[in-house]
């Protein structure tokens, strides 16, 4: 399988009728957001932490083309970083994204999804979410290229196939390579139950080996009720040259309140850790407690466990994480936030890592979306 991303534009040529463009309205998005933070341990050490005051400046700007059935954007920002006392470490460009989306919805159930993103930061813990791994400070980048074809097989099945593609790399490790491709039939049995078969093919590359692995996965999500649902999914697993198959999986359960919710989920499955050598596995478990405390004001506390295996290393993370948001008006909020994480397991020994920070954004309110437009109306809503 080449490591070859497919760009936007290729996609949009081959795939989209030429009157999606009919009714376009283009869209330019300005943002601008001042935050500033406390970390208490800038570079993991286990018994000599460095810790600053830092202040982020993150200017960005989207500009978008939306039609009933089309929705394409282009996006990017860059992220200053200024520190009180260690000041060498001060750079215009602590983090830079660049992202171009594409969204298309035809007849028959017929969707589109591409995605093609870059990101390169000096925080690689926010490229590997699913592990809840911290790497401290250090250059990092992300390649990732994504794309989807959904369609409507029958009144009650759906049929996707995805492909995703992202390469990674680290200061200190070894650069990698993921290709993801996998096929999901969904059907609906009720109003209150879904089922499932999905198959998907990974492949992993670093420092010149690739390992390859099958998954086969059975889903079933199932409502209990108007604020409870269910959703499970799992199979095996197989890995060239390891063997007996290995557990998959994933369980969520979500209960819904009048004024916010609570979801529980439990992950098991197959990662490449960033700037490792081979491929490992993770596994996790959160619970994610969020609400509306006053009008406009949004309270969201996660505490979590994540394991990471990669021979003959195991990283043990307990992490909570605690945001807050107050929306002001429809353009300006601000938010904070506070992490803590401790990991065991690590070469230079535990580490425990204090994060906290408020933050000022400021963005162009949302419009509505475009309308779709009746069979036989013109441009201007007139029917003939």
């Amino acid at each position: 399988m080449r490591s070859l991303p497919r760009t936007l534009p290729a996609v949009v040529t081959a795939a989209l009728p030429m009157a999606v463009a009919a009714e376009p309205r283009f869209e330019l998005a300005p943002s601008l957001s001042l935050a500033q933070g406390w970390d208490d341990n800038l570079f993991l050490s286990p018994d000599r932490p460095v810790a600053d005051a830092v202040t982020r400046l993150s200017p960005g700007l989207r500009a978008g083309l939306r039609s009933p059935r089309l929705d394409a954007s282009l996006s990017y920002s860059q992220e200053g970083e200024f520190f009180a006392e260690q000041s060498a470490l001060g750079t215009a460009a602590a983090r830079r994204a660049a992202e171009a989306a594409l969204r298309y919805s035809g007849g028959r159930g017929l969707l589109l999804e591409a995605v093609q993103s870059y990101t390169a930061t000096l925080s690689p813990g926010e490229l590997v979410l699913p592990t809840g791994l911290d790497f401290g400070r250090r250059p990092a980048t992300q390649l990732t290229s994504r794309e989807s074809l959904s369609v409507l097989l029958g009144p009650r099945t759906r049929g996707t196939v995805r492909y995703e593609f992202v390469r990674d790399t680290i200061e200190g490790g070894v650069a990698g390579r993921t290709h993801t491709a996998d096929l999901t039939l969904e059907r609906t049995r009720s109003e209150r139950t879904r089922v499932g078969l999905g198959y998907t093919l990974r492949r992993f590359g670093s420092a010149g080996a690739w390992t390859t692995s099958h998954v086969l996965l059975a889903q079933w999500g199932h409502s209990l009720g108007p604020r409870t649902g269910i959703r499970l999914a799992a199979g095996p697993r197989v890995t060239a040259g390891r063997g007996e198959p290995e557990l998959e999986g994933e369980l969520s359960v979500r209960r819904r309140f009048r004024r916010g919710d609570v979801t529980a989920a439990y992950g098991r499955t197959q990662a490449r850790i960033l700037g490792q050598p081979g491929v490992g596995s993770t596994e996790s478990a959160t619970v994610t407690l969020a609400g509306e405390v006053f009008r406009d004001l949004r309270i969201a506390v996660s505490p979590g466990l994540f394991r990471n295996h990669l021979p003959p290393a195991d990283l043990t993370v307990r992490r909570l994480a605690t945001d807050v948001t107050w929306s002001i008006g429809r353009s300006v909020s601000i938010l904070g936030s506070y992490v803590l994480a401790a990991t065991r397991g690590a070469v230079s020994g535990d580490v425990l890592h204090e994060v906290f920070s408020i933050r000022f954004s400021f963005a162009s309110p949302p419009r509505p979306p475009v309308p779709a437009r009746a069979p036989g109306e013109d441009p201007a809503g007139a029917r003939p």
